[in-house]
């Protein structure tokens, strides 16, 4: 049933055996990095539960039709996680016939962080004028991720209100459409400010029958104590590079390389690196001659990128031990990955950026 949610095995497997034996809690709360499958798998889930057949993935129901397109009247949703990254790839990838249906579903998701700012509602209508019909859209693809990155740069800092929280009580309170369940989906829950979160906990306690609650978040300890102890957890991890080679390739007609170029560096200097940064940890004068020497050999993304793949590289280890830990090497990886962007990019500096990975004891975690 939820074959279609990959690299998330053992949340699948649970998930799939309370649907079936129809004991699915109606609070659900999906935790882990950015881009493993969360959002996907709540709406796969409100799939399978208003399924008008098995719920197997390819079915063609209306409801099935309806939710994977974003605009089923049994769903409301909310969706405040980051899709940056989401239309980065796609500025990489283009799109075609064949992919441009994933796209608009991520404009879709893209649409729903915007309800009662104007500004952003006039935005999002040029938008809208282009992308009315896909042969328009593949030919002005540029113009509309153009559209796009203005969009998500009004978005940033933008937070969850009570106004949308009083419109998913709204919703709750209204007749079902024809699904069996109502579903209300808020992705990045963690964004809801303090009265928003005060205000949604009472509707996490008050829910009707027949409904279905899920929340995702990269960090649920930013939610509040009160509305984790409501919602059933289930922890997402980082997806395999395998996994991700084949998602990059259905969803975005991406090879691995294409996208993530082979990280190459000098194993032996990267050692040493390593070696020095940990002996000196101690001595800012110290860190700072082996940070210039660095920069001046033009090594900073070199070891950059030894430092994520010793990181990587620990992850399966931990999984039977500290999920714990796997969230906090997942996340130092996370850091990584974007201050190395960022140097790409020219956007900030390396000096700056080293130092900052060396003060705060990040070569600890490389430690075996």
């Amino acid at each position: 049933m939820l074959e279609a949610v990959k690299g998330q095995k053992i949340a699948v497997r649970m998930l799939e055996h309370e649907v079936q034996s129809n004991n699915l809690p109606g609070a659900l709360l999906f935790h882990g990095p950015d881009g493993c499958g969360k959002f996907l798998t709540a709406l796969e889930i409100t799939r399978a539960v208003n399924c008008r057949n098995s719920g197997a993935p390819g079915c063609v129901c209306p409801s099935c039709k309806q939710i994977k397109k974003l605009i089923s009247r049994d769903v409301f949703l909310i969706c405040k996680s980051n899709l940056e990254n989401t239309f980065e790839l796609w500025k990489r990838a283009g799109i075609n016939s064949k992919n441009v249906d994933f796209f608009l579903g991520d404009v879709r998701r893209m649409a729903l962080s915007i309800y009662d700012e104007k500004r952003l509602v006039r935005d999002f209508s040029k938008l809208e004028d282009i992308i009315r019909f896909p042969g328009d859209l593949i030919d002005n693809f540029e113009k509309v991720i153009e559209h796009v990155y203005r969009i998500l740069d009004l978005l940033k800092g933008r937070l969850i209100t009570i106004n949308r929280i009083r419109e998913v009580k709204r919703f709750l309170s209204i007749k079902s459409g024809d699904g069996n369940y109502k579903v209300v989906i808020i992705d990045g829950a963690e964004h809801m400010n303090e009265e928003a979160s005060n205000s949604f906990l009472k509707i996490s306690e008050e829910t009707p029958p027949n409904t279905l609650i899920i929340i995702t978040t990269v960090d649920k300890n930013r939610l509040k104590e009160t509305i984790k102890s409501r919602f059933r957890s289930y922890r997402f991890i980082g997806l395999t590079p395998d996994v991700l080679e084949t998602i990059l390739n259905d969803r975005f007609g991406l090879e691995s390389e294409d996208t993530f170029p082979k990280r190459t560096y000098d194993m032996d200097v990267m050692k040493e690196y390593h070696r020095q940064i940990t002996d000196q940890s101690c001595n800012l004068k110290c860190l700072t001659d082996i940070i210039g020497e660095i920069i001046a050999n033009s090594h900073t993304v070199g070891l950059l990128n030894y430092m994520i793949d010793i990181l990587a590289k620990k992850i399966p280890s931990l999984y039977r031990s500290s999920m714990n830990k796997v969230y906090e090497v997942e996340s130092s990886i996370k850091t990584l990955s974007s201050i190395k962007r960022s140097i790409l990019n020219s956007n900030i500096n390396q000096e700056v950026a080293l130092t900052d990975i060396m003060l705060n004891n990040l070569d600890n975690i490389l430690k075996p």
